[in-house]
This record gives structure tokens, sequence and C-alpha cells, in this order.
């Protein structure tokens, strides 16, 4: 089946694979495999073993996930709206605003999913009493919007801005559970020794998700420095040359290997043998290579790969969480 696209014809499947390209299908999915690992792999095991009916309603749960998808979709879709004419320089073949969505389009789309997701959470924060959480959201889809039109224009501070939001993502679940915990007080106090246990691991992997992103959007920032170059976008790459952004990608992943590697020596300490070697193989080999591929890329397309590493560093890293809940 064939569609028309501005008078040129498109297969059903190429339309769908560029959709599915516009709203970042595939970091959306990890965003639901997170939150969902984040629940099941550390909160249920370690807060809620005893009174699993305690934790929040699967229903508002689902809602919360929707909220952070839709949020995330939005930045997404306004990232690419400001993006439009470097994006035709770095990736043309990729572009999908103005190809397959009109601008205008784009931007009604970006507003209707942000109406929706605070709407939804300011009822999640009704569900858990609490206005300041509902308040989180449209500070959140401000948040996106300024960093597409704004803050992405300032050196070092759209990727430190990046990182925090990977990082955020993390902690906004425990949030969700801390704010509906507090409706049981007698059980919250029994459990507070335990919050302090979850609240540490919750860090540790949300300055993981900090810094693997950080380098990652380095590393992007490297393989798009000539669209970046031609429209006066200040990057690291851009300003201080490919050499200097070398340097601060491997300083950064050797960094992120050391602190995984202390992690690793206290999950070992703690008998946690089988997930000590699974951070050595699945993230501290593969982080080993990004080190290298960085060192030897020249071309946009060694940094490509590099940033695909640098995602799969960021995957298996996160899918730890399934085997540290086989730990317990």
């Amino acid at each position: 089946m064939m569609t028309h696209i501005h008078g040129k014809k498109m297969t059903i499947v190429g339309w769908m694979t560029g959709i599915a390209r516009f709203i970042r299908f595939p970091n959306l999915v990890i965003v639901v495999l997170i939150e969902f690992l984040l629940r099941y792999g550390v909160l249920k095991p370690i807060l809620f073993s005893d009174h699993p009916e305690l934790m929040t309603g699967m229903p508002d749960f689902i809602i919360f996930v929707v909220v952070t998808i839709l949020l995330a979709t939005g930045g997404y879709i306004i990232n690419d709206y400001f993006d439009l004419k470097i994006d035709q320089v770095n990736r043309p073949d990729k572009v999908v605003v103005s190809r397959l969505v009109a601008p205008r389009m784009a931007m009604k789309i970006h507003i209707l999913l942000n109406v929706i997701a605070v709407l939804l959470g300011f009822y999640l924060a009704y569900r858990v009493r609490s206005l300041w959480f509902g308040l989180l959201f449209p500070c959140g889809a401000f948040f996106f919007w300024f960093y597409s039109a704004r803050w992405k224009q300032l050196l070092i501070w759209k990727n430190l801005i990046v990182a925090f939001i990977s990082a955020s993502l993390i902690l906004l679940v425990l949030l969700f559970e801390f704010f509906h915990l507090r409706l049981f007080p007698e059980y919250f106090s029994s459990v507070v020794g335990d919050l302090k246990a979850v609240f540490r691991i919750f860090v540790a992997y949300a300055v993981f998700a900090f810094l693997v992103s950080l380098f990652r959007e380095i590393i992007k920032d490297m393989e798009d420095i000539r669209g970046d170059s031609k429209y006066g976008t200040r990057s690291i790459p851009s300003v201080v040359g490919i050499g200097w952004s070398k340097v601060v990608v491997i300083v950064l992943v050797l960094g992120t290997m050391v602190l995984l590697g202390y992690s690793q020596l206290v999950i070992y300490r703690l008998g946690m043998e089988f997930l000590f070697w699974y951070f050595l193989v699945a993230v501290q080999i593969p982080a080993i290579l990004l080190v290298v591929l960085v060192l030897r890329g020249n071309k946009r397309e060694d940094f490509h790969v590099a940033s695909g590493i640098a995602k799969l560093i960021m995957f298996t890293g996160i899918l730890s969480l399934l085997v540290l809940s086989l730990s317990y």
C-alpha cells in the first residue's frame, strides 16, 4: 500500500517508520522498561514484600507511565521542531518534521500531549494528596520547551540538562511511591530504614543515567558538528574541537567505570556475585570498547557507532535492575 507525502510516494511501512522515529519509539520503550523495573525490581521487593497492597495501584501506575511518555514525546517533538534546519544538514534522510508532519501540526501535537499529561499529572497528585507532585508535570513541560527553544544554545548546559532529565526520570518513580506511602503513616514509619536503602539504590542508578546521558550527548554533538557549526549552535565539539571533545568523553566514561567499579565491590561484599559479573560483562566491557571507538573515531559514522554503544551501555545498565531483583 502506498501513500502520498508532499507529492512523493511512500510505503505505509516507511510512513510508520518515520512516525516511530518522530516520537523516538525505542526511547519510549526504554522509559517504560525502566519504570516497571524500578517498581518491581526495587520498590516491591524491598518496601512492599510483606504488604504489596500498599503500593500504588496498577491503574495509577500505568497513568503515571503514560504521563511520562506523553511528556517525553512532547519533548522530542518540540526538539525536532526547533532543530529542523540543523537536522536537514546532519541527518536529511531522517527528518520527519516538514517531510511527514507539517511544522504547525507538530506544534499542535506537542501542545496537546502536554495538556493531557498535565491534567493526568494533577489527577495523580490528587490520588497521592500532594499538590507539589502535580506541579512537577507543568514544570517538566515548560522545561522541555525552554530547553529546545533557548537552552540548547548554551555551551555545556544543554548536555547537562539532558543528563539531568534522564536522572530525574528515575527519581520521579521513587517520588511517586514516596508520596503514596505517606498516606499510611504507621507503615511508613516502619519502613524508614528500608526507604533509605531504596533511596541509595535510586540515586546510584540516577547518577549512572546522568553520566551515561552526558557523555552520549557529547558524542552525538561530535556526530552533528557539521550542522551545529553551520547554524551557530554552541556545542562542545563546535567550540573546542573534536580532539578536546574526545578527552572530555573519555574522562567521563572512565569516571563512570570507576564509580561502577566501586559499586561492584560493594555488591560483591554483599554476596551478589552474579550482579557483579553482570556489570563487568554487560557494562564495563562495552565501556572499554566505547573508549577505543572514541579514540580512533574521525568520521561522522565512527561517532554514530560510538553513540549506539553508549545507548547500549545505558540499556544494559538499567537492565541490571532485573538481575538485582533476582538477588534478594
